[in-house]
This record gives C-alpha cells, sequence and structure tokens, in this order.
C-alpha cells in the first residue's frame, strides 16, 4: 500500500472513531433522559398518563364562567386544588394571567409547588404583535426580522425574549412561527412570518431556535405543516390548502425541517385541511356533511409527514382545541381520540381549570379519553409512547430537576425582563430592519427647524405617546436641536378639514398607514375611511408645494396604495406605548418599537437598510390585488 493510501485509511478510521465517540456520547445522553422519564411513567396510573397530555388555561377569578373579571393573576386555591389533583402536563398563560413580572413569577412558581411532576408552563411570546408578558421587551416581530437579511438578528431576539421568559419561569415558548407568508390575503399570520420565501423563513426559523435554546428555553415551532397560504382564520373557521406533499415541501416544509434540524423540542398542529394529502373524512356536526380531516387530526400529517419523512422525534401540540376550526366541527370526544391516534401528544387548551365548573368539564373530558382507552379506540401503548416524550423533555430540559429557589428567581427577573439593556438590542434590531422603498428628492431624512415644519399624523389618540416618545428619543441623543418645528395630530377621529388646518402650514407631513388585516382593503373605497385620509393628506400637502411620507406600520401591503407619496417606509409593527418609560424598576411596561423606530430614522437618527422580505402586489381601482408586483421581496434602498 502506497503512503498516500495509509494516509487516507488511517484518516477513514480517525473520522469513523470520532464519529463513534460522538454518537456514543449523544446516545448515552439521549438513553439517560430517556430513562428517568421512564422510571416516572412506569409509576402512574392511567389518569395520571391521560392528563399529562392536557395542558389546559386558565381565565377568570369567577365562581362562573360568565364572571369574566376579574383575570386570574394569582394561584387560588381552587387553580392549586385542580393541578395537585389530577396532575396536568402543564398550563398555558395568556396577558390576562401576565401583568407584572413579579405577579407572573409568584403565579407560575404557585403553579409549580402544586404539581407532583413539573409543568410545561407555555407562553406565546413571538414578540411583535402576538406578546403575553405586559412588562417583558416585546422585540419588533418576525417580519422585521425578516426584513434585516440577518439571523444573528432572529437569534438575538430570540434570546432575549427567551431569557426573560426563562426568568419568570416560562420553560416553553409557542414561537417561533415557522409559516411562509405566501398568500397576502392571509387574515391570521402575515406579520408573524419571517418571509414569503421559504428559503429565508428558514435560515431564520433555525437561527431563532438556536437562540431560545442559548436562553433555556423550550420552543415549538408553529403551525404544522404550514398556516400561511390560507384565506380563513382557525381561531373562526376551517380553513383549506390544496397543495400536495411535493409541493408542501417545496413551499411549507422547508423552516419546519430547518426548526428540527436545529433540534425544536415541540411542533404545533395546525387546524387545516390539506385534502390532497389527506382523505378521511369526518361528518361536521355544524355543516352535516363530510369534511377531510385538518392536519391536527390527521395520521398521515402527524405520523407519516412530521416524524417519518421529516424526522421530528419530539413533542407534538395541537393548536388549542377550543378554536372554531375544531370546536365547530366535531364533537370534543372524537377531536381527542383522532389527535392522539394521530400522533399528538399534548392537546392544548381542550379546557380551563379557573372555576369549579370548568375543571368538572375537563375532568369528564379526561374520563370519556379513558373510556376510549379502556373501549381500546386508544392504545395504552400510544398513551405511552405520548408521555414518554413529554416527560423525557421535561427531563432534558431541566424542568424535572433541581428548581430555581424563589428569591434567586424573583432577583433574576427583576434585574432581566424589559432591562434597559435588552430595550437597546431592540431598539438597534428595529432599525436594521425598517425598510425605505421610496425617496424622491431626499426627502428622508427631515430635518425640522425654521425652514421645515413637520406634521406627524398618525391614526389613534392612544399613540400620541409612541410618537411623541420617538421625538423626544431624537431631541436626546442631538438629531434635532429642538421639537418648536413638530406638531403631532391623530387623524381617525378627525374630520379632514380639522388636520387641514395644522397641515396648511407644514412642509413634510409623516403620516402612518396600519392595514391590520387584508379584509380592511375594502374601506379604502371609503371617502370617510382612515385609509382614504392618508390619500386626501398626500394630495393636500402636494397642492401647496409640501411633501409626503407614508410609513406603512402594520402589514406592508397597503404602501401599494400610496404610490404617490414623496417617500414610503415600512415599520412592520404598530403596537401602542401605553405610557413612555420613565426608569427601570423590573416593573417598566413594553411597548412596539416599530413605530417609534421608523419615526426616528425619518428624522434623521438612523440610516435604512432593511430589505421587503415579502412581495408586494399591485391594486386595481377597487383596491383589490392585482397578478403584477409593484416592489417584489429584496426591494429596498440602503442609506439616505
Amino acid at each position: 500500500m502506497s503512503l498516500k493510501k495509509k494516509i487516507a485509511a488511517a484518516a477513514v478510521v480517525i473520522c469513523i472513531f470520532s464519529l463513534i465517540s460522538i454518537w456514543g456520547q449523544s446516545v448515552l445522553s439521549e438513553d439517560s433522559a430517556v430513562k428517568e422519564a421512564r422510571k416516572i411513567l412506569s409509576t402512574m396510573t392511567l389518569d395520571k398518563k391521560i392528563a399529562q397530555m392536557i395542558m389546559p388555561s386558565i381565565s377568570v377569578r369567577g365562581k362562573k364562567p360568565e364572571d369574566a373579571s376579574p383575570p386570574l393573576t394569582k394561584a387560588d386555591d381552587e387553580v392549586k386544588n385542580a393541578i395537585r389533583s389530577y396532575g396536568f402536563g402543564g398550563v398555558i398563560l395568556f396577558t390576562m394571567n401576565t401583568q407584572g413580572t413579579q405577579q407572573t413569577t409568584l403565579l407560575i412558581h404557585d403553579m409549580q409547588e402544586a404539581s407532583e411532576i413539573p409543568l410545561l408552563i407555555g407562553i406565546d411570546q413571538e414578540g411583535g404583535n402576538v406578546v403575553r408578558l405586559k412588562t417583558a421587551c416585546w422585540m419588533p416581530g418576525n417580519m422585521l426580522l425578516g426584513a434585516t437579511g440577518n439571523s444573528e438578528y432572529a437569534k438575538k431576539a430570540a434570546e432575549i425574549i427567551g431569557e426573560e421568559m426563562n426568568c419568570v419561569g416560562v420553560n416553553v415558548n409557542f414561537a417561533p412561527c415557522a409559516d411562509v407568508n405566501c398568500n397576502p390575503k392571509n387574515p391570521i399570520i402575515g406579520l408573524r412570518s419571517f418571509s414569503s420565501s421559504p428559503d429565508d423563513a428558514a435560515k431564520m426559523v433555525g437561527a431563532s431556535v438556536e437562540g431560545y435554546h442559548n436562553a433555556g428555553m423550550a420552543v415549538s415551532l408553529k403551525h404544522f405543516p404550514g398556516h400561511g397560504d390560507t384565506e380563513v382564520d382557525s381561531h373562526l373557521g376551517l380553513s383549506k390548502i390544496d397543495r400536495t406533499y411535493e409541493e408542501l415541501m417545496q413551499m411549507e416544509l422547508p423552516p419546519f425541517k430547518a426548526g428540527i434540524d436545529a433540534g425544536a423540542d415541540m411542533i404545533m398542529t395546525a387546524h387545516i385541511q390539506f385534502p390532497k394529502i389527506e382523505t378521511e373524512t369526518y361528518r361536521s356536526i355544524t355543516l352535516d356533511r363530510d369534511i377531510a380531516l385538518p392536519a391536527t387530526l390527521s395520521k398521515t400529517m402527524i405520523t407519516d409527514v412530521l416524524r417519518s419523512r421529516l424526522g421530528f422525534k419530539g413533542v407534538v401540540t395541537t393548536d388549542a382545541m377550543d378554536m372554531g376550526a375544531i370546536d365547530k366541527h366535531f364533537k370534543a370526544v372524537d377531536a381527542a381520540r383522532l389527535a392522539i391516534n394521530a400522533g399528538v401528544d399534548i392537546l392544548l387548551m381542550p379546557g380551563d381549570i379557573s372555576t369549579e365548573q370548568q375543571i368538572e368539564k375537563l375532568a369528564s373530558y379526561m374520563k370519556s379519553i379513558r373510556n376510549l382507552v379502556e373501549a381500546g379506540e386508544i392504545s395504552e401503548e400510544t398513551i405511552d409512547a405520548s408521555v414518554l416524550r413529554i416527560l423525557t423533555l421535561k427531563v432534558r430540559r431541566g424542568i424535572i430537576g433541581t428548581q430555581e429557589k424563589l428569591h434567586h428567581r424573583l432577583a433574576r427577573a427583576k434585574h432581566n425582563v424589559g432591562s434597559p439593556k435588552h430595550h437597546k438590542e431592540e431598539w438597534k434590531i428595529t432599525q436594521a430592519g425598517i425598510t425605505v422603498l421610496k425617496n424622491e428628492d431626499a426627502t428622508l431624512p427631515v430635518i425640522p427647524g425654521e425652514d421645515c415644519k413637520v406634521c406627524i399624523v398618525y391614526p389613534y389618540a392612544s399613540e400620541a405617546t409612541t410618537v411623541q416618545y420617538a421625538v423626544d428619543a431624537v431631541l436626546r441623543d442631538g438629531t434635532i436641536k429642538s421639537t418648536r418645528s413638530i406638531s403631532l395630530v391623530s387623524y381617525n377621529e378627525v374630520p379632514f378639514e380639522q388636520i387641514r388646518t395644522t397641515l396648511e402650514s407644514c412642509d413634510v407631513a409623516i403620516v402612518i398607514s396600519e392595514l391590520l388585516r387584508p379584509s380592511q382593503f375594502k374601506f379604502f373605497k371609503d371617502d370617510d375611511s382612515r385609509f382614504s385620509t392618508v390619500r386626501k393628506i398626500i394630495e393636500f400637502q402636494h397642492s401647496h408645494g409640501g411633501r409626503a411620507v407614508v410609513i406603512s406600520a402594520t402589514l406592508p401591503y397597503d404602501i401599494a396604495a400610496y404610490k404617490d407619496a414623496d417617500a414610503l417606509m415600512i415599520a412592520y409593527g404598530a403596537l401602542e406605548m401605553a405610557k413612555a418609560p420613565a426608569g427601570y424598576f423590573g416593573e417598566s411596561e413594553g411597548y412596539g418599537p416599530n413605530i417609534p423606530a421608523a419615526v426616528a430614522m425619518c428624522l434623521g437618527q438612523a440610516e435604512p437598510n432593511g430589505k421587503l422580505p415579502v412581495d408586494i402586489p399591485a391594486l386595481n381601482e377597487s383596491y383589490e390585488y392585482t397578478d403584477e408586483i409593484l416592489y417584489s421581496r429584496g426591494s429596498g434602498l440602503t442609506g439616505f
């Protein structure tokens, strides 16, 4: 054998031994978690195993469901007794439950103290327009992160969100959204998606998973196999996507595969029909006709596609089982049977545990599942497999193990949640994604002064604080020298004639447009709508020699209606600021950074670098989408 061949052979042997070593370590680690989980499983009754698959919500303190006030922000005896008695696998929290840093930390601690097996505490803290913890750093949202073109920003945003959630005791974030927003008519995904490009979305999803894991947070990708091409909100009804598996692999599935490859702990299913893939039907209790099973209840989608083809070994959770897409069409017991047999591990929100009546209803639901097992309609082996995955996740993520002392957790939460350091990063990331599509005659940046009177016009009176915060920010850092030449006015409930009086002496109007959902395009034809007011401001400014800048603050598609503006900017989010930050005490209220960062950029604080992460279709005279692309994905000016 030649020397070259001997060296090559030795290299192969070394490589093989290295791979065996790495593989061996991985398997040992995996086996250790599974071994511990199996030990716990062996001690559990059937009822306790079923309860591990249930993740209820907590809502109100009233003794009856109609007593909807005040919200439940403390684990009272009724909630703790329900957790202790039934042994639920987890609880999901919402904004009503998470009003403050210390309050949320105590709520979670008390629920964990009541549980024999530590709970999965889940929350939808996606960032942007889907946030739950009132005092957290909210971040600018996925579509703006997509506009940065930099997956490191997605990773950093996830690290900050994850760290803050970890501090208060949340251990599962139902994020990131892996949906590809390939349909501009989508009523529910929109800004929650990173991009209309599956490849771009995949890079951001993988980076987000890494960021959450760096912060010690388990993640749940959603909404499998993709909610981006729907035109029905699954909270309200059942949507359908006519794609084949091959088409899904091209468009919807790459971000999920990227998340799985990055080690995603959980995946949430979508209540969406894919009739070209799942042919099994169910007789709708509302429509009285057969409908295709949605992905949540489809063994083809969950077991064959997600587990077998994509290789996902983790925990599968449903989207909320009380959503209209399921609740309106399926009997609750049938939906549970179908979901479990499909390969789902966690039934999310099949009930609530805030009142005695709700607890009894949920207990009856779990009893019906036990009856199905005893009747052989669900095998106990299927239940065991799901519970083993849930327990393994809890062991691997340290949820089952040594719990942090309460005073340490409270101190850590107070120091980190919504901290100035995090908000500084949030502002930096936000300005990196703001996109400028047009800047005629160097309209931007706007420099207010004796020769330039500026009027910032925003939709809602409640946004005055948001806009004023931006003006104050550029004054503080010296970008502008005075605010005397800047006026602010809301236009949503004010007649245009009144706004016109303010604009008469205005050289540049910076006007904010907010398209909350695509269906609002029907209001663009209404002469009294706020959208027509934006166009009137543009026209009036031009009539007296002034200029107009339009900031699209939510869905970017409305920018197509304002082609005549001198400058066009997209901010990808419009959460309000209830009150301006006045110091940090661990309980500072969160705020949407998008509008203030965009206004500050208009006034010269930073230069744009963001690129459109979606295509913007042109509109016809009826303000309907056309096949023409007005601004293509990747468009965006760099600098002023």
